[in-house]
């Protein structure tokens, strides 16, 4: 499983990654203290953020699993207010 910095960098890269795998994600939100959850729309990915209760949440990208640019702009939103939290 990648490091939580070797995701971060992914993500944050100058050029917007288009490779960001749901799996990334998982990884990734789960080292920033943020649980998946289930129960919304079909498709959906959520995660909740323990210590705040902010929660992410969108359609998952199919029918493949890398995240689409709108996706990767709103978990790096997401992540970037928690960081100033």
């Amino acid at each position: 499983m990648p490091k939580k910095d070797q995701l971060w960098k992914k993500l944050f890269a100058a050029r917007i990654p288009r490779n960001f795998t749901t799996a990334d994600l998982d990884a990734l939100m789960s080292k920033c203290d943020c649980e998946k959850f289930y129960g919304g729309r079909g498709s959906a990915i959520a995660y909740v953020h323990k210590k705040t209760g902010r929660v992410l949440m969108f359609d998952g990208p199919h029918p493949g699993n890398e995240l689409y640019i709108y996706q990767v702009k709103k978990v790096r939103e997401f992540l970037q207010s928690l960081d100033e939290e």
